[in-house]
């Protein structure tokens, strides 16, 4: 039969796995250095950073506006200047990130109703939390200049921005869910490539060619514990995550499990396929770096995919199933996602895995002459 002994390589293959400590602690550790050190790396809120200042003004709008922008939680230490030469020591030393330069006749212009500017400073080399503290510190600035206008712009339309699903904006939701994909990603290909590349390099992967298993039975004997071990780590940083950063699990767990089956499945034939072409454990870690760092880079986990541009890495994130996995963990946690719109986000996964798996098998079969199926 097509699968005879399949059950035999599984439990060998778990145990081998699993037996030796140092092999257990590598597999499981990684959990929780993700969720401390990834989540916590992570988070993109930009909280008790450090402002330099250089008034010019000391008149009472400049002080004012001053206690408005020190009393927050944003910025837990400020550095008053003397000089724009001082401003620029500490921004190019990173001792600050974002600089404030208030002009001498700032009071002055406000208290007769001219436009008076300030120059906002900001380190290029730290884009992103610049760009963040720059957003709160307009964000000051607009509510100080609508304190001191009094009625003048009381009739001006205001904005009142509702969040969905994470009123809170809570950035570790983001990390975990994405995280969950992440861990699948990283040990399912590995552990795949490495497994199968093991035997090749072993010499013992011509041994079970010539045995009663089938060589398709082979590819899922050796992928499916690594599937296993892949799926119980997603699972468990998706509880833990919630336990230790209160991200909620509203949608169902057996959508939640049907999900993360089929992704598991689709990324584990992106293992095999890797093994495939490898002859060594090294060759299967190198090929396994080439290949995360693109997935990871293009699933939407360091900036949105919908803002890349262009046109051949747009088209790599329709074929990268993490973009998937992440919308559905993402959806299915925090949305409710039905199970319609889960299907949605399978499909792809569902055909992408096809297409990986029958890679491999082609691969397989061509170089060692036997017939998959």
């Amino acid at each position: 039969m097509l699968f005879t002994g399949v059950g035999a390589l599984v439990k060998k293959e778990l145990l081998d796995l699993l037996k030796d400590p140092k092999s257990s602690f590598a597999i499981f550790f990684p959990i929780f250095l993700f969720l401390v050190v990834f989540v916590l790396a992570s988070n993109k809120d930009v909280e008790n950073s450090t402002v330099v200042i250089f008034n010019q003004d000391r008149g009472v709008h400049s002080v004012n506006l001053l206690d408005d922008i020190v009393n927050t939680n944003i910025f837990k230490e400020t550095i008053y200047v003397n000089s724009e030469k001082d401003l620029q020591k500490h921004i190019n030393t990173e001792n600050a990130f974002i600089g404030i330069t208030i002009p001498s006749n700032f009071s002055k212009n406000i208290d007769l109703g001219k436009k008076s500017d300030i120059l906002t400073v900001t380190d290029g080399r730290r884009t992103n939390a610049a760009t963040i503290v720059y957003g709160y510190l307009a964000q000051i600035l607009m509510k100080y200049q609508a304190k001191v206008s009094g009625g003048v712009m009381d009739n001006i339309p205001s904005v009142t921005v509702r969040t969905w699903y994470n009123p809170n904006k809570n950035q570790y939701w983001f990390s975990i869910t994405n995280l969950v994909g992440m861990i699948i990603v990283s040990q399912a290909i590995s552990l795949t490539a490495l497994a199968i590349a093991r035997e090749k390099e072993q010499g013992t992967f011509d041994q079970l060619l010539v045995s009663p298993i089938q060589p398709l039975g082979i590819v899922v004997g050796k992928a499916t514990p690594c599937a296993m071990i892949s799926l119980f780590m997603g699972m468990c940083v998706m509880f833990l995550g919630s336990l230790m950063y209160g991200v909620p699990i509203r949608g169902s767990l057996l959508l939640m499990f049907i999900a993360m089956t089929t992704y598991v499945i689709s990324v584990v034939g992106i293992g095999v396929c890797v093994a495939a072409f490898s002859n060594t454990q090294q060759q299967a870690m190198l090929g396994t770096f080439i290949v995360q760092m693109p997935m990871a880079s293009l699933s939407g986990l360091m900036s949105p995919v919908e803002s890349i541009e262009n046109p051949l890495m747009k088209a790599f994130t329709n074929v990268n199933p993490v973009v998937y996995g992440n919308k559905l963990v993402q959806g299915i946690m925090i949305k409710d996602m039905t199970f319609a719109d889960a299907m949605h986000n399978i499909m792809p996964i569902i055909f992408i895995g096809i297409f990986v798996l029958s890679l491999a098998c082609f691969v397989f079969a061509k170089r060692y002459r036997v017939k998959i199926f």
